[in-house]
C-alpha cells in the first residue's frame, strides 16, 4: 500500500491551518457578543439591586429626613444620601384617657413641659431602657423642627442618650403602650395627625473608591458626614454616582433620583432610578 508523500502532507496541514484559522474568526464573534452581553448583564444586575436596596431604606425613613450631600466632609455634591431609619409608628394620645374625675392625665403626651411618661396607642416596638433610640415628633427637616439637629430637651426629637421605655399599658387600656423616658422631654411641635416615630439612627449610602458603600450604627449629625466606620459593600465597579433629592411641597410627595454608573473591561452601563417619598409629619 502507497503511503502519502511529504508535500501531500504539506498541503493538507496547509489546508487545516485555513480552515481552522476561518472557523476560528467566524465563531469568534458569536463568542465575543456572549461574553460581552453576559458582562453588561452582570453589570445591570448589580446596578438594580444595589438602587433597590436605596430603595428599600429611602421608603421607610423619616418623614423629611432624607438629605443629599453638598460638598460636606467626606461627601462631595452628590455621592452620599443619608435619611433616619424607622422601626415604627404610631398615635401618642394628647388628650386624658377615659375615667372618673376627668380621666387619667399621666396618660396623655404634654407639649407646654417636659413628659417623662404618655401613651401611644396602637401596636408600637418595645423597649427596655434603650439609649440607642430616638422618638419623633412633627420632623419638618429645617428650622426649628429637624430632627437632625440633636440637643436640648425642646425638640422635635428626644435626646441623644435619652433612656426610652416601651411596654403595654399594663391598666385599663388595652391596645395601648406606655412610653417613659428618662431624662424627660419637651417636644416642640404637636402633629396634626398625632404621630410619633421611633427611629434607631441614620443610614447613609456613599460612592467612594470605585464603589457604593452603605453605612449605619453611627450618631446623628447636623451635616451630612461620611462616617469613619460601619460600611458594608452595595456594589462594585462604580464609576458614576449621582443622588438628587426634592423635598416636594405640602400637596406633592418628594422625589429621591438616583443614578449610578458601573463599568467593567470597557463596557458601562448607566441606571437611573426614582422613589416617592412621602414627607407628610
Amino acid at each position: 500500500m502507497r503511503g502519502f508523500t511529504l508535500p501531500e502532507l504539506i498541503i493538507v496541514i496547509v489546508i487545516l491551518g485555513i480552515v481552522s484559522a476561518t472557523a476560528g474568526i467566524v465563531i469568534r464573534g458569536p463568542v465575543d457578543a456572549y461574553v460581552d452581553q453576559v458582562r453588561r448583564a452582570s453589570l445591570v444586575d448589580s446596578a438594580e439591586m444595589a438602587l433597590r436596596r436605596i430603595a428599600i431604606d429611602v421608603r421607610r425613613s423619616l418623614p423629611n429626613s432624607v438629605r443629599v450631600a453638598q460638598n460636606t466632609a467626606g461627601c462631595p455634591a452628590g455621592q452620599c444620601l443619608e435619611m433616619l431609619n424607622v422601626l415604627n409608628g404610631a398615635r401618642y394620645r394628647d388628650q386624658p384617657a377615659a375615667g372618673p374625675g376627668g380621666g387619667n392625665q399621666a396618660k396623655r403626651l404634654r407639649f407646654n413641659a417636659t413628659d417623662d411618661a404618655f401613651n401611644v396607642q396602637g401596636p408600637f416596638t418595645p423597649l427596655t431602657g434603650s439609649t440607642a433610640h430616638w422618638l419623633v415628633i412633627y420632623n419638618l427637616g429645617s428650622g426649628d423642627a429637624d430632627a437632625y439637629a440633636v440637643g436640648g430637651d425642646y425638640n422635635v426629637i428626644t435626646q441623644t442618650g435619652t433612656s426610652i421605655s416601651i411596654t403595654p399599658d399594663a391598666g385599663l387600656f388595652a391596645g395601648e403602650y406606655n412610653v417613659t423616658l428618662s431624662p424627660p422631654h419637651r417636644f416642640r411641635h404637636q402633629s396634626p395627625g398625632k404621630r410619633i416615630y421611633l427611629v434607631d439612627g441614620p443610614i447613609m449610602f456613599r460612592c467612594s473608591g470605585g464603589a457604593l458603600w452603605r453605612y449605619e450604627g453611627y450618631g446623628i449629625n447636623a451635616a451630612v458626614t461620611a462616617p469613619g466606620a460601619g460600611e458594608q459593600l452595595v456594589a462594585r465597579n462604580v464609576t458614576g454616582c449621582d443622588f438628587g433629592y426634592d423635598a416636594g411641597t405640602s400637596t406633592r410627595a418628594g422625589l429621591v433620583t438616583m443614578a449610578i454608573t458601573l463599568s467593567q473591561d470597557g463596557e458601562s452601563v448607566t441606571l437611573l432610578h426614582q422613589v416617592h417619598v412621602e414627607n407628610s409629619p
